[in-house]
């Protein structure tokens, strides 16, 4: 927590290691892999997103539920295309040594809802959304006003 850690900027100076341990295992298929498979995985693990590698576990592509369900829709697509064909190439990814506050600013700055994270040599390692990076201030925020209550006496 922030206050107990000393420093209100402990949230800021975060990397995405940190916080990828709070938010689960990664999801990745391969190009192989069919839209029907995707979405079975989406559904069963509850993400929206999964990232499509290689054969050496780089990042080529991302899919989303969206990307999905527009292509059934449109007529684009079956549940037995393979992935390659819906999938997003430019996926945005992101080193995972990058601080929260970086973080924040990538999603502001590229509109995007989530970015694949990638070591050193470009290895998927985790997947960040925007809804993981609210949740971890919403509890940060929440922890900081119960802090606060006990030294106020009152609910902020």
């Amino acid at each position: 927590d922030v206050f107990q850690s000393g420093t209100v900027f402990g949230v800021v100076e975060m990397i995405l290691k940190e916080l990828m341990k709070s938010t689960g295992e990664v999801f990745s298929l391969t190009t192989d892999a069919r839209l029907s498979q995707v979405a079975d995985m989406m559904r069963e693990k509850r993400i929206g997103a999964v990232v499509i590698v290689d054969e050496t576990d780089v990042v080529i592509g991302l899919i989303t539920d969206r990307d999905i369900a527009l292509a059934l829709a449109l007529g684009a697509g079956t549940p037995d295309s393979f992935v390659n064909e819906v999938m997003s190439a430019d996926v945005l990814a992101i080193h995972e040594s990058t601080s929260l506050f970086d973080l924040t600013q990538k999603f502001r700055e590229n509109a995007v809802k989530c970015f694949a994270v990638v070591d050193d040599n470009g290895s998927l390692v985790g997947v960040v959304s925007s809804d993981d990076v609210m949740a971890l201030l919403s509890r940060e925020m929440y922890d900081t006003c119960i802090s606060l209550e006990s030294k106020l006496g009152h609910l902020i």
